[in-house]
């Protein structure tokens, strides 16, 4: 005869932890670096010159502005950027 038997569940639980990123938003900026871009930012819009920084956006809100760019002439957008890298690079100014 077949006795039959108790078998108790065994559960268990995992522990997860994400690696932690650094996001743009943790550059090291001082509260006065961020405020005198603003108002220079304010100063321009006065004067109608107003644009973008992308120093004072976040990761997304850069990549967001990447996105949306509109290139007509390719060869010449990419000799663009490769110039504006190599003053980056010669400012050491590249992540």
């Amino acid at each position: 005869m077949l006795r039959a038997s108790r078998a108790t569940p065994t559960y268990t639980r995992t522990f997860i932890s994400s690696p932690q990123m650094r996001l743009k938003e943790d550059a090291d900026r001082s509260p006065e670096q961020i405020e005198r871009k603003k108002q220079e930012s304010l100063e321009k819009q006065k004067k109608g010159e107003g644009h973008w920084h992308e120093e004072l956006g976040s990761a997304s809100e850069s990549n967001v502005a990447a996105d949306r760019e509109q290139v007509t002439d390719h060869d010449s957008h990419i000799s663009k950027l490769q110039q504006e890298t190599k003053q980056k690079g010669e400012k050491g100014d590249l992540n």
